[in-house]
């Protein structure tokens, strides 16, 4: 009886070990579900877009998209996420329209920040997103301007 036991344990350790490293490999092999334009709507197209670099290894984790609706003038920007996809993490994006207020949309997300909307018209804005990893470090898109704290795109 205890040589049946002992047979059970060990099929279901090893069994055990086997969904561990299945678990593993399909955590990192998660995609994120959702795309620029279907975050910010119907009619918006791609103008710009700047990768979210881990400072100390050069992974990719994210990239900050900005889209406008060249029917309406608006603007729109998002935060992806490629690294951490479905955890919790500090994401970050925003969008300063020359025009129209400042807006931000951040906190611990799974797969975006965003969208954030405003109005562009024929001016200019200032845009970006930031990632915060598991570690608490926070990394900025690769383009942004510590003068004035992120891109610029004129339409």
């Amino acid at each position: 009886m205890q040589r049946v036991i002992g047979r059970i344990g060990m099929a279901a350790a090893g069994a055990a070990v086997l969904v561990a490293v299945a678990g593993t490999g399909a955590r990192a092999a998660v995609v994120n579900p959702y795309t620029p334009e279907a975050l910010c709507g119907l009619g918006f197209t791609e103008v710009d877009q700047d990768p979210i670099h881990d400072t100390a290894t050069g992974a990719r984790l994210g990239t900050v998209h900005l889209l406008r609706n060249p029917l309406t003038g608006y603007g729109c920007t998002v935060t992806l996420k490629s690294a951490y996809v479905g955890a919790l993490t500090g994401t970050r994006v925003y969008l300063d329209p020359e025009w129209t207020t400042f807006g931000l949309d951040e906190g611990s997300r799974r797969y975006a920040a965003g969208p954030v909307h405003g109005y562009l018209g024929a001016g200019c804005a200032i845009w970006g997103g930031s990632m915060t990893d598991p570690a608490g470090v926070v990394h900025h898109h690769d383009r942004a301007n510590p003068a004035i704290g992120g891109a610029v795109t004129c339409s």
